[in-house]
């Protein structure tokens, strides 16, 4: 379970350490619910927290764009960089539920990407528990489960069933006013898009075959961006001011490129090392 420090300990912490100082009622509440599994986050229909989201996951969809860059650049599939379908077990807690919705978004992506046809029913059972924990069972119900069978070995058509599941997954949270777990959702796609692209390139330098995919490495600074303006409307709650925290951290390294309009090999794997960590966070539960 995820555990966050009380105020007098916060600034000491990393995000999701087991920390124990304070009662578990204490502990349900700082982890974003209250007592009865409620979300604490204050989700507010505010038209600019409507706007930022809006303009957020209209630039940062399920990460098919870089993963379509590194299959192009002839990575090969490497299953040992998800999460497993498994660990959803791990997740208890609505915020962390959502973070791992996104991740688990950018496990089938990546699935589809390079045509691994037989790992997307694992990932979809996945998707659709914590869709449905959440509330939000229209996104993965017997409709969509039904036509991702109907076309499990078509690439297109399975992206295009992810898309519209997960811009459901967006519908149901945003209408709800629960825009607070619809960020965490694109907050887990982005990073986890951006995770199995580092790990699945490894240390291979920069030339013809991939130099699309750097330029596209290089992008998500901008992606990084709009995700810590939108993160920014809800940093009174403990949970995503510690999140803000490290997502910062992958933030410092864009910040000091050494050279501003690229990314260099060595960049890249510090970019790599600081989202894995995060990431791995994470989906520890």
């Amino acid at each position: 379970m995820l555990r966050f420090v009380c105020v007098f300990c916060l600034a000491a912490s990393p995000l999701f350490f087991f920390i124990s100082c304070g009662s578990s009622d204490t502990d349900t509440v700082i982890n974003g619910q209250d007592g009865n599994g409620q979300d604490t986050v204050k989700n507010t229909a505010d038209e600019l927290v409507q706007f930022k989201y809006d303009l957020t996951i209209g630039n940062i969809p399920i990460p098919f764009d870089i993963l379509s860059k590194l299959t192009a650049s002839g990575a090969v599939f490497k299953k040992e960089f998800l999460n497993t379908p498994s660990s959803v077990s791990k997740y208890s807690q609505n915020n962390n539920k959502a973070l791992n919705l996104g991740i688990y978004g950018g496990d089938l992506a990546y699935a589809i990407c390079f045509e691994q046809y037989q790992e997307v029913g694992g990932y979809l059972k996945s998707t659709k528990k914590l869709a449905d924990d959440l509330g939000i069972p229209i996104a993965f119900d017997q409709r969509a489960l039904t036509n991702f069978e109907k076309y499990k070995n078509n690439k297109d058509s399975l992206e295009s069933l992810v898309f519209s599941s997960y811009a459901a997954v967006d519908k149901t949270l945003k209408s709800n006013e629960r825009i607070g777990l619809a960020s965490l959702v694109v907050v887990g796609s982005w990073l986890e898009g951006l995770h199995t692209t580092i790990k699945t390139l490894g240390d291979v330098p920069r030339d013809d075959a991939n130099k699309a995919l750097y330029v596209k490495i290089w992008e998500q600074k901008g992606h990084l961006n709009k995700l810590l303006d939108l993160l920014a409307e809800f940093k009174s709650d403990a949970y995503f001011g510690e999140l803000i925290t490290e997502l910062q951290g992958i933030k410092s390294v864009y910040d000091n490129l050494e050279v501003k309009s690229e990314i260099s090999q060595k960049e890249i794997q510090t970019v790599g090392k600081k989202t894995e960590e995060l990431r791995n966070k994470i989906i520890a539960g």
